[in-house]
C-alpha cells in the first residue's frame, strides 16, 4: 500500500513534544511505503508489535520515546532468474547482521539457476533505507514512514519462517510454490 498524504491531520511530526489526540484512526497497512503519518488505536495487535512487511530492523535513535527502524532491502538472485511461476527471487533477508552475512552467496533457491542470493539494499530516502518511526501515546500508536522502498517487496515473513523450518540452510523444492502462494495472497 501507498500511504495517503498525512491521512488524519497534517499538524503532527512523531517528533513533536506534544502529540495531537486522535479521534479517527486508520486501518493497520503491512505495507506502508512512500512518506506518510498512519494514527492506529492504542489496542492495535499489529501497531503494538511495530509490524511490517518490508525486512525492518531496529536502529539507534536518540529519542527514547520513539522507535525508529530502518529496511534491510531484498535477497535477490545474482543472475535475476524468474522461477516457474514467472515470479523473481525475493527472498526475506535476516534481521540479524551476521545471519544476513551468511545468507549471502548461498545458492539460489530457483533448482534451474546457478546464481547466488545476493542484498539488493534499500537506498529510498535520499541513497539511505527507508525509515519507521513509532511512537506510543495512552490513546494511540503514531507511525510516520520516511522514503519509498526501491526494490521488492520480501517474501511474507510466515513463508521465510516455513521454509527456515522446513530446511535451514538448504534449498527448498516448494519455495517457487510458496512465493506463489504468497504471491496470490498479495494480489488480494
Amino acid at each position: 500500500m501507498t500511504c495517503r498524504a498525512y491521512s488524519n491531520s497534517n499538524d503532527w511530526d512523531i517528533n513533536d513534544s506534544s502529540i495531537p489526540r486522535i479521534e479517527e484512526f486508520d486501518h493497520f497497512s503491512e505495507w506502508a511505503d512512500g512518506h506518510c503519518r498512519l494514527v492506529y488505536r492504542a489496542d492495535s495487535e499489529e501497531a503494538k508489535r511495530h509490524s511490517s512487511g518490508w525486512a525492518m530492523r531496529n536502529t539507534n535513535n536518540h529519542n527514547v520515546h520513539i522507535l525508529k527502524k530502518s529496511c534491510l532491502g531484498v535477497l535477490i538472485c545474482s543472475l535475476r532468474c524468474t522461477l516457474s511461476n514467472g515470479e523473481k527471487v525475493h527472498l526475506r533477508p535476516a534481521i540479524c547482521d551476521k545471519a544476513r552475512k551468511k545468507q549471502q552467496g548461498k545458492p539460489c533457491p530457483n533448482r534451474q539457476c546457478t546464481g547466488r542470493l545476493e542484498i539488493q539494499p534499500c537506498r529510498g530516502h535520499c541513497g539511505y533505507p527507508v525509515t519507521h518511526f513509532w511512537r506510543h501515546t495512552e490513546h494511540a500508536i503514531f507511525f510516520q514512514a520516511k522514503g519509498v522502498h526501491d526494490h521488492p517487496r520480501p517474501e511474507a515473513k510466515s513463508t521465510s519462517e516455513a521454509r527456515r523450518t522446513l530446511g535451514s540452510g538448504r534449498r527448498v523444492r516448494g519455495l517457487a510454490v510458496l512465493l506463489a502462494k504468497e504471491a496470490a495472497l498479495g494480489n488480494k
